[in-house]
């Protein structure tokens, strides 16, 4: 007895397809330039903003909450008389619409050159900065002006305020000792580690706000300029659970918004593994060590200096104040950067900022490998060639990078001025080049647990029994794999036994003599079980309509729930990209974040397009994706399905033709992606594929204007050359070159799941005796 599964969308899994160190077969081939061009597009844009935003401004702050962009304070550049501000902007970044925010409270005074960091996702906190000299002093009495006969405009600042988004309202902080006050500081929050003393602790905090026990969440100050201008070399740490400095130590080097970062190390990633390589225990599925709760007070300092010949630091904080160097690797190191800003994500530090030399003027952009210490440069593409790109921040929910500026104003003479522009901005796909965080980490998921190293070795050590093997299954190059299909129905789940089911479900032919199949899943009273099919009316052979390479490395999951090492033949990009598209079609769980987890470390510019195009054909985007118009080639519908012999792919596209996965795909009619990514990632479910998917969907859009226009200019030749009669061959030409090419798909149906899945009323199983 022999069973068929008719092909899901099928990308990358032509047979003898390129290796890893090529362009997959859906990426058409360019020249180095070309290449490098079309992967920019999909890494990179430039859009525009809209409603009432800030006013060019110097030394303003920028901070990102979620899905929104805070900009506090600031001078306005006026060319009468330049005045500091205390507004607050909002934008919003998934509809890109500024606003101005509407503030209550004791409000800041007017400053510029301050901080203001994200104190979990509801509050924000102000401290220091410059603000005029009339205005209010740490215990609210007025200031008087400083310096000789009052001549200073401005004075230094320690304040604290702090925000809440909520109510919109601002609360000032009253301090006994405060620190010595600063501008042009660096600042960061680290993550609180709070302990009670009591069991009832959390409930007296609340009740009568007293606080017993140790940790809390803290603010870094990390030095600074005073008044004279002179750096002021020390850290200073503010807690914000009992609302007290609770400690200065010295820095043995000058350390400013000028120069240098300070970002949490996050909870991703140890202090001790900085430096330490990348462990190969990843690939074999092993967990790292626990980031224990301390590790997550750890932060990083970079600096960058002397510019002519650039000098570049690395020290990394521990939660007890203890200052490490870390040398940092590699052929490669980033150019001096002014004013710089950035962020750790996943195992990167992403840092960018202003590079001026005689010959180039540039806003850049670079990684760090945090496990190797070795730099890599995020190429951008040609965005930052022109304009005046001023202030960039990491938006880490998205695995963006944003850069505020304005795409026709000159970089130099912005920067002169120190003039941040808010008219444009870019948003970058860190997740382009393997820099991500996959949200799935962070949340509970009913996915397979993943197996011990000797459990792995078991599973590959019954694999190679054949004699354990009572099934197989079929390729498409008409290669066979002997499996336990036990194992298979343990590992794939119900989904396994529903196919199964409804290949032994009788069903009548039609006039035509041939079998007649059901549009739609078979429903069972009760989940699918292994006890429904006894063994000997299983069937033997199970056809998938994917690679023999495909196969092999889906059969290794399901024995070992993880993935060939990544220079294995079965990790090649178009294999994973086969295994990507099947996941979500197939329900095999685990296997999508597996995939994609791989995929971002071989993702580069030579396979970036055909991973775009897997990931949006793979289909797993939720509320958000809402396909209109999907056109099918041929009538799916009426088509008369024959038996698949040889390893042919069934007839789906009903014209009597046994089609290759590479052959011409459905063509997406109309894609809307909505602009409420909350849609995407909420009521879609959280999907490790996001970025990817939607890159890919307006990679497929550009690609099928390209080819309209394309169909268009061909008729209009034809039919001065030829005659009205042309104008249908002209439509038939292929896309030009750079185009992402659209691989096959069967018909995608709707799913129980809410995903889409192989219809197997359209290309189903086939029995056999």
């Amino acid at each position: 007895m022999a069973a068929s599964v008719p092909p899901a969308t099928n990308a990358g899994n032509a047979t003898n397809g390129p290796t890893s160190n090529q362009i997959l077969a859906s990426t058409p081939t360019t020249s180095t330039a070309q290449t490098s061009q079309n992967f920019s597009s999909l890494v990179s844009r430039v859009l525009s903003t809209s409603g009432k935003e800030p006013p060019s401004l110097v030394g303003s702050s920028t901070t990102i909450v979620g899905d929104h962009l805070y900009v506090f304070g600031g001078r306005i550049l006026s060319k009468n008389r330049p005045q500091l501000t205390s507004d607050m902007y909002l934008l919003n970044l998934l509809t890109r619409a500024w606003s101005k925010v509407e503030q209550f409270g004791e409000i800041p005074a007017p400053r510029y050159f301050h901080s203001v960091c994200a104190l979990g996702d509801s509050k924000l906190v102000c401290f220091g900065g410059m603000s005029p000299a009339g205005g209010n002093t740490v215990d609210g009495t007025p200031q008087p002006p400083q310096g000789e006969n009052g001549a200073n405009e401005v004075v230094v600042m320690s304040d604290i305020h702090i925000f809440d988004i909520p109510t919109k309202t601002w609360s000032y902080v009253p301090q006994a000792e405060p620190p010595e006050g600063r501008y042009a500081h660096c600042a960061t929050i680290l993550p609180t580690s709070a302990v009670f003393s009591t069991l009832t602790g959390v409930a007296a905090a609340f009740d009568s706000g007293v606080i017993d026990g140790t940790g809390g969440a803290e603010m870094i100050i990390v030095g600074g300029q005073d008044s004279a201008n002179h750096y002021i070399e020390e850290i200073n740490v503010f807690n914000l659970r009992s609302l007290k400095w609770t400690s200065t130590n010295s820095l043995d080097r000058s350390c400013g918004a000028y120069r240098s970062v300070v970002t949490p190390l996050g909870p991703t990633l140890s202090p001790e593994a900085i430096g330490a390589g990348r462990p190969e225990a990843d690939a074999e599925g092993e967990a790292a060590r626990a980031v224990t709760p301390s590790d997550t007070n750890a932060m990083l300092i970079y600096s960058n200096y002397n510019f002519l010949d650039v000098k570049l630091e690395l020290q990394i904080r521990y939660h007890d104040g203890k200052l490490v160097e870390k040398p940092m690797n590699g052929l490669v190191s980033p150019p001096g950067l002014r004013f710089p800003n950035g962020g750790v994500i996943d195992s990167h530090f992403v840092v960018s900022g202003t590079y001026l030399t005689s010959s180039k003027q540039e806003y850049a952009l670079w990684a760090l490998d945090l496990r190797t210490l070795t730099w890599s440069r995020i190429d951008a593409g040609q965005v930052f060639s022109q304009g005046s790109w001023n202030r960039g921040i990491l938006w880490k929910k998205r695995n963006r990078f944003i850069i505020l500026g304005n795409k026709q104003r000159s970089l130099v003479e912005d920067y002169n001025h120190r003039r941040i522009n808010s008219s444009h901005l870019c948003m970058v796909e860190l997740e382009a080049f393997g820099i991500y965080e996959n949200p799935r980490k962070s949340l509970q998921y009913p996915g397979p647990k993943n197996f011990s190293k000797q459990a792995q070795e078991l599973g590959r050590l019954v694999l190679g029994l054949k004699d354990m093997a009572d099934m197989e299954f079929l390729s498409i190059d008409n290669a066979s794999i002997p499996v336990n299909s036990r194992i298979i129905a343990r590992r794939w789940g119900p989904y396994f036994i529903e196919l199964l089911h409804t290949a032994t479900t009788p069903h009548q032919p039609n006039a035509g003599g041939e079998v007649a199949r059901p549009q739609s899943p078979t429903l069972l009273e009760s989940p699918p079980s292994a006890n429904m099919l006894p063994p000997f009316s299983r069937p033997r052979t199970l056809y998938l309509p994917h690679t023999h390479q495909t196969l092999l490395t889906l059969v290794h999951w399901f024995y070992t729930c993880s993935l060939p090492q990544a220079n294995h033949p079965q990790s090649s990009p178009q294999v994973l990209c086969s295994l990507l598209q099947i996941a979500r079609a197939y329900r095999i769980e685990g296997l999508l974040e597996a995939v994609v987890e791989r995929l971002h470390q071989v993702l580069d510019s030579r396979n970036a397009a055909a991973v775009f195009n897997a990931a949006a054909m793979a289909a797993g985007g939720g509320a958000a994706l809402r396909l209109k118009k999907l056109n099918l080639l041929g009538d799916v519908d009426g088509t008369k399905l024959k038996k698949a012999t040889n390893g042919d792919v069934p007839d789906v596209n009903g014209d009597g033709n046994h089609h290759s996965p590479a052959s011409d795909g459905p063509i997406l009619e109309e894609v809307e992606l909505g602009g409420d990514e909350e849609a995407w990632d909420g009521r879609g479910g959280v999907s490790p594929v996001v970025g990817l998917q939607k890159r890919g969907l307006r990679g497929l859009m550009d690609s099928r204007r390209v080819r309209e226009r394309g169909r268009s200019m061909g008729a209009t030749a034809m039919m001065s050359n030829a005659g009205g009669s042309a104008g249908n061959q002209g439509g038939q030409q292929s896309a030009g070159q750079g185009q992402i090419q659209t691989p096959v798909s069967a018909t995608i149906g709707p799913s129980p799941l809410g995903h889409p899945q192989p219809n197997i009323g359209k290309g189903g199983f086939f029995g056999a005796g």
